[in-house]
């Protein structure tokens, strides 16, 4: 079977790749890269070759059938090398330097708790990004890159590179499912992903993982991180794992996917609901009141700003790097030292109270951003935490949402 993975990528990643792929600073940005990578790109696959196990199909036979079925399906014509790597977690790669191979990795711990259906979904997953040429536009460089102290590429367009990656995950997947055509592969490949478990004694359920999207939506705190330190929701490169689940079981209801399969589509769902549901669930992690020009998003705003001084403050005054993080998230009016910092705070208590008609899930959001920006100076201090945890309980937000957010926003967020 062989099939042209472009009719399976997902509609937002598309749109989005567009969009981006339209900006001067993009473009100045993949320019810049590709100067410094200077046309050799060969360091990558040296390392691994100097301190990892490449894989050969005299020593794994079954990896080597798995990369070529995937290969054949999907039409991929280019060499790929597989390389061990000595790692106690669960993690796959995928990288094409500007010349040579395409370089997947697998850890040893992966290989190890894998059955021989979940390895297709990772390997397919990794394919995928080769395929639809995700390293092209790699993230999060691309969004971050600066030259002086000024980033190529703006506010509003970085979010929209982030949403663009987190989207492009999800047309990987797709790619995932196709080359393992098992469903439940993927539910339990995700579940250990998530729990890092590989115990028979838990029995994964792909559709009751999918609905823990329900829970991150009207309880943002029910969601945990400890397996991912990359920073949180608009400044993440991955989508929830719910997120991703629930966009698998959709697809694998889908019409085009039982085709592809050759399997019966009279209860198929049409491709067009597949893709509502992706966009919205994947609204949970895009911060809309910051872009969005409306009484709402305004109120937002106001307070994120004046809650991010009340922070700030209760440490002993404004840190730069911290007003620095504010102007990344509203916009450089925002960027400079304000005159009046008391009669700012005096308004706390009002726009609190404004903020309380607006959705939990944003009031959930505005907590996170909060906290992104209190530990952009690489750290919390005790007086902080009880100001955002105070803030967090007048909003009618759990305060789990503030120490969840913590462990993932320790950094700056450029």
């Amino acid at each position: 079977m062989r099939i042209d993975p472009r009719q399976f990528q997902v509609r937002r990643e598309q749109q989005l790749r567009d969009e981006v792929m339209q900006d001067f600073g993009v473009r100045k940005a993949l320019a810049k890269l590709r100067e410094w990578r200077g046309g050799k790109g060969y360091g990558y696959r040296r390392n691994l070759l100097s301190s990892t196990l490449r894989l050969t199909r005299s020593m794994s036979p079954e990896i080597a059938d798995t990369v070529a079925q995937c290969k054949e399906m999907l039409g991929y014509d280019s060499p790929v090398e597989v390389y061990v790597t000595p790692e106690h977690q669960f993690n796959a790669t995928c990288y094409r330097e500007v010349k040579g191979p395409t370089i997947l990795t697998l850890s040893s711990r992966l290989l190890e708790a894998f059955t021989p259906a979940e390895l297709r979904f990772v390997i397919g997953h990794e394919l995928g990004h080769a395929v639809f040429d995700h390293y092209g536009l790699p993230m999060p460089i691309t969004a971050t890159i600066e030259e002086l102290g000024i980033p190529f590429v703006s506010r509003p367009t970085s979010l929209r590179l982030y949403a663009w990656c987190r989207s492009a995950e999800l047309s990987a997947d797709r790619i995932g499912l196709l080359c393992a055509g098992d469903p439940e592969a993927a539910a339990s490949g995700f579940f250990k992903l998530a729990s890092g478990m590989a115990s028979e004694r838990v029995r994964p359920d792909l559709a009751t993982f999918a609905r823990q999207v329900e829970s991150l939506a009207s309880a943002p705190e029910a969601r945990e991180k400890e397996y991912d330190e990359d920073t949180l929701d608009c400044f993440s490169t991955h989508p929830y794992n719910p997120v991703r689940v629930r966009a698998v079981w959709a697809f694998s209801r889908s019409e085009p996917y039982l085709e592809a399969l050759g399997r019966a589509t009279d209860s198929a769902w049409a491709l067009e609901d597949v893709e509502q549901v992706i966009e919205r669930d994947l609204q949970l992690m895009e911060p809309s009141y910051l872009e969005e020009k409306n009484e709402t998003s305004d109120t937002l705003r106001r307070l994120l700003y004046t809650a991010g001084l009340a922070v700030a403050n209760a440490s002993g005054g404004v840190e730069p790097s911290e007003l620095e993080a504010l102007g990344r998230l509203l916009g450089s009016d925002h960027a400079d030292a304000p005159d009046d910092v008391p009669k700012l705070l005096g308004d706390l208590d009002g726009r609190i109270k404004a903020a309380l008609e607006v959705p939990l899930r944003n009031r959930a959001q505005l907590i996170q951003h909060l906290t992104i920006v209190a530990a952009a100076d690489g750290s919390v201090s005790e007086d902080e935490l009880h100001v955002m945890e105070d803030i967090a309980r007048r909003l009618e937000v759990g305060a789990q949402v503030v120490h969840q957010t913590i462990r993932g926003a320790m950094h700056p967020i450029d």
